[in-house]
């Protein structure tokens, strides 16, 4: 698997603040896979994302250790609007990320500042509102859409950028559900496509059916890495971050504890419902 980014023993402190952010991360992100990184509220999941696209240290100082590659090259190699074009990141408050007064404006902006041919923003415009289903909505004001819409206006503009990865920072945390199913589908569209995933999010039931591999953080530290059944599946490790396993599996577990051969734990709703089907009719049988 070819590496795009590579975290190695990476730690952090801001300037000024008491407590190291980050301690000793190890981790790499693969070409075309969906990798969540999940954990309790001041785990260090964003000052993570900080640290991949360039935000620490040239907006947020601090102290550092260790390394974060991207591309085979230290992150501090790259200018900001350079990494910008390799990776696209998409934070929770799409209102503080929206600066023009219609859609298409919003879009082509950072395209206009890097001084592209008018006929190759105009391309990377229409792929873009595609990408996103925003072809309606080009002379619209972001004012006037919906909570998921905004969110899709930031996202096709990361997306214009043209980037190899897409990070996801609790993009779906402050929208309404129909919203946040909105970005979640658009973006295993994206990754079909070959675009690399990732997302930090606390929803347990969208992480199962969407991330391929997950990395767990708390207080800083690397809990645990691997696969997303595997991770959603730990009782015990979720518990200790007060998160909790999808539905699905937890009903699993629980006839499991009381002797039903359930055979592999089911992390969405439609894997349960299957082998709930294969249950019932070996029982009936």
């Amino acid at each position: 698997m070819e590496t795009l980014i590579e975290v190695s023993d990476y730690s952090f402190k801001y300037r000024k603040a008491k407590d190291i952010a980050l301690q000793h991360i190890n981790f790499n992100v693969y070409k075309g896979e969906v990798l969540a990184i999940i954990g309790p509220t001041g785990a260090g999941k964003t000052t993570l994302c900080r640290s991949i696209v360039g935000l620490i240290p040239s907006l947020f100082p601090g102290k550092s250790a260790g390394s974060v590659k991207v591309l085979g090259r230290p992150v501090t190699d790259y200018s900001v609007e350079k990494l910008a074009s390799i990776i696209g990141y998409v934070h929770q408050d799409a209102e503080s990320q929206i600066l023009m007064t219609n859609v298409e404006k919003e879009i082509v902006f950072p395209l206009e500042n890097l001084g592209l041919p008018r006929e190759v923003i105009k391309e990377r415009l229409e792929q873009a509102l595609a990408l996103v289903h925003l072809e309606n909505y080009r002379t619209r004001h972001p004012f006037y859409l919906s909570g998921g819409q905004r969110q899709r206006v930031v996202l096709a503009t990361a997306l214009a950028m043209n980037p190899e990865v897409l990070i996801l920072d609790e993009a779906v945390s402050e929208i309404d559900p129909i919203g946040a199913e909105e970005i979640m589908t658009v973006a295993k569209e994206l990754n079909n496509l070959g675009k690399t995933i990732v997302i930090i999010e606390h929803n347990m039931e969208e992480i199962a059916r969407f991330a391929d591999r997950i990395i767990v953080l708390s207080e800083g530290e690397q809990l645990a890495e691997g696969k997303t059944r595997d991770i959603l599946t730990d009782k015990d490790l979720l518990g200790q971050m007060g998160m909790y396993m999808p539905e699905a599996a937890h009903l699993f577990m629980e006839l499991k504890k009381r002797g039903v051969d359930v055979g592999e734990i089911p992390i969405v709703i439609e894997e349960a419902k299957e082998q709930l089907q294969r249950l019932c009719a070996r029982k009936g049988s």
